[in-house]
């Protein structure tokens, strides 16, 4: 079970620039990378895309501007902006301390970048990230050239405002549709007092949770752990898994990376089948696994 907590990880520097925490490394995953990536106060980042992973920033500290194409985003703790690949984008802090965020970074292919692990590609692009802060150009040599892309950048100043699912053990509030990334989903997930979940496994994608409030537990397969704010739970493909609120309501992201081509064309039409199982199982208290 990877269970671990932001601040405790790796710590990976990218030339003076900003400083990555490795969380969940790609080595560990199918298409999953999370890290707590912080740029030091008063920078201007260098201007870069990814042609090969979509990217989803969630502050946690300082405040600053994230530039995506056409879009510039002011953010504060809270707030949450996804970067489709193929999107110029470069990060401002306009604070006094360090702008951090969780990392979340989804991969388009099992390639991965080419890059065996976190470490490693920060080895091969820290000079070319560099270049770009010191000539504000992305089209420095060794960049990845820019591709085009159908997807958009997204915006959200609150995170708990959005379209509410009910699974009768929890709730779900939708952010990111799958119809709306190259490769993933992203969600917050609200735990009642209490709740604990049917035991569910996915075929098609893995999960990564990062918890913003209250307490309880998560178990993945025959591993329980008690989680908090601030910590991240990986969930591998095709393993069962459940989560149980503590005295207080337990809330966490929850990043859905795609791994195979799903039935369902959206989340909407994942919960309209899913949903009445699920919520059924849990009312009865059947523990057998599901979807």
């Amino acid at each position: 079970m990877i269970h671990r907590y932001y601040k405790a990880g790796q710590k990976l520097d990218v030339s003076g620039l900003n400083q990555i925490t490795v969380l969940v490394d790609r080595s560990e995953t199918e298409l999953t990378e999370i890290g707590l990536n912080e740029w030091r106060a008063g920078l201007e980042g260098p201007p870069h895309q990814h042609a090969a992973k979509d990217q989803i920033f969630y502050i946690v500290s300082g405040e600053g501007v994230v530039s995506a194409g056409p879009d510039h985003f002011p953010v504060s703790p809270g707030s949450l902006v996804y970067i489709p690949a193929g999107i110029l984008h470069k990060t401002e802090v306009k604070s006094e301390i360090p702008l951090g965020y969780i990392l979340f970074n989804v991969f388009s292919d099992f390639d991965k970048e080419g890059h065996a692990s976190f470490a490693d590609h920060i080895k091969k692009v820290k000079e070319v990230r560099r270049s770009q802060a010191d000539t504000g150009q992305s089209d420095v040599d060794g960049a990845e050239k820019l591709i085009k892309t159908d997807k958009n950048p997204k915006f959200f100043k609150n995170t708990l405002e959005g379209k509410v699912y009910d699974f009768g053990s929890n709730s779900t509030i939708l952010l990111l549709d799958r119809t709306e990334t190259n490769r993933c989903e992203f969600v917050v997930v609200r735990w009642p007092v209490g709740n604990k979940g049917a035991m569910v496994a996915h075929k098609e994608k893995e999960q990564t949770f990062f918890v913003l409030s209250g307490t309880g537990k998560v178990t993945v397969a025959n591993e329980t752990g008690e989680v908090k704010q601030g910590d991240v739970i990986f969930v591998p493909r095709n393993t069962p898994h459940t989560t149980e609120a503590g005295d207080t309501e337990l809330v966490y992201l929850c990043l859905n990376s795609m791994i195979t081509e799903s039935g369902d064309a959206s989340f909407e039409e994942m919960y309209q089948r899913i949903a009445p199982g699920r919520i059924e199982r849990w009312k009865r208290g059947d523990h057998s696994v599901g979807e």
